[in-house]
């Protein structure tokens, strides 16, 4: 059985508020599905990242994120967060300076339209 945690993230427990935190995560995991179907089940974890700034963590190649509660500023900043750790996840894509999705620190949020463009890029791409 996969481990559910790490050292750099504290998971919260899941109570109904964390629930509808996870829940928005799912979502946008089905909005990519909806395009690239074969994408694998993600386990998400919701809780505080134990670095200062971290939005997200996920374990390279092994479809599991923790998002920190302070990425949850709005739809698309959350988006920016979530597509980019499941690149992390799923594909074991490393950060990219000159990427909006895969830089180090969110710099520009970029949109719904973007987000799932540029996952199609690293998608098609064969990073998988």
């Amino acid at each position: 059985m996969r481990k559910k945690t790490t050292k750099d993230f504290t998971n919260h427990k899941m109570t109904n508020d964390v629930y509808k935190l996870r829940r928005q995560v799912i979502n946008m995991i089905y909005e990519i599905k909806n395009v690239y179907s074969d994408i694998p089940r993600i386990d998400v974890r919701i809780g505080k990242s134990k670095t200062c700034g971290v939005l997200g963590v996920a374990r390279l190649n092994d479809n599991i994120i923790w998002i920190d509660d302070q990425a949850y500023k709005n739809d698309d900043y959350l988006r920016n967060v979530v597509y980019h750790e499941i690149l992390h996840a799923i594909y074991g894509i490393n950060h990219n300076e000159e990427c909006p999705l895969m830089c180090s620190t969110l710099k520009e949020v970029i949109s719904k339209n973007e987000c799932l463009k540029t996952f199609g890029k690293y998608y098609r791409n064969g990073e998988r």
